[in-house]
């Protein structure tokens, strides 16, 4: 009798098992993607009146990337840091006199398909100097905005974004758009900007970005122009490598 039941419960699993067997697998909700990238930044300006200086460094950052299947964007989460030195040259009537530059920059920044949002702070000798008595900035916060995709047309609102920071950091609003080229991997970006050191009446002035993404990294360069001849001026290159753009 024992045997028959068993036999019996033997063949009634068996259909069971055979249509478990053949269900698929669960599916991943999204893949992870994490890389080290190694970024070198340049810049160098000039305040009419007040300093010219120059700086270089380099950046380390983690990026954990997220791809999701049924979406065409990925969602970006990096932690970095950033370190740089420099020369000041403060030009006061005939005479001249430079002193270093240096900072240390830590930030973290997150990216959607709409919206990307950074934040940081630079602690050093920096290039913000106040008009009043000459002193120097040790610590200038640091700030990343933008609405819209990066692909498209978006918005960015900066301060003392990227290697900016050791040198006269500038508040930019300006329009961007990430699709131009064939394989839409190169973004302009314009704007005004607001210095944070300048002669009375000259504070605001234009900028302009373009960036080049690749295969193994990106690349780009800035320029801030003044709009009279006596405001404040600003040149910068960056080059970052690691991960697929």
């Amino acid at each position: 009798m024992k045997a028959l039941l068993t036999a019996g419960l033997t063949l009634c699993a068996t259909p069971l098992l055979a249509q478990e067997a053949d269900l698929p697998l669960p599916t991943a909700t999204h893949s992870a993607e994490n890389v080290m990238r190694v970024a070198a930044y340049g810049t160098a300006g000039r305040v009419p009146g007040y300093y010219r200086y120059a700086a270089a460094g380099l950046g380390l950052a983690r990026r954990n990337r997220w791809r999701y299947p049924d979406a065409e964007y990925d969602s970006d989460f990096t932690l970095g840091l950033r370190v740089g030195a420099g020369q000041q040259q403060a030009l006061t009537g005939s005479a001249a006199t430079g002193h270093p530059l240096w900072g240390v920059n830590p930030y973290v920044a997150a990216d959607g398909r709409f919206f990307g949002a950074g934040l940081g702070v630079w602690i050093g000798r920096l290039g913000d100097y106040r008009a009043e008595g000459q002193k120097p900035g040790r610590v200038v916060p640091q700030l990343r905005a933008r609405a819209g995709q990066v692909t498209g047309w978006h918005g960015v609102l900066t301060y003392a974004n990227e290697f900016g920071g050791l040198g006269n950091p500038f508040l930019q609003l300006g329009g961007a758009y990430g699709g131009l080229l064939p394989s839409g991997r190169l973004r302009l970006e314009v704007g005004a900007a607001i210095t944070t050191l300048a002669l009375p009446e000259q504070e605001v002035g234009v900028y302009a970005e373009a960036g080049l993404r690749g295969a193994v990294g990106e690349g780009g360069l800035y320029l801030q122009l003044p709009i009279a001849p006596d405001g404040a001026g600003q040149v910068g290159v960056y080059m970052v490598f690691g991960g697929s753009n």
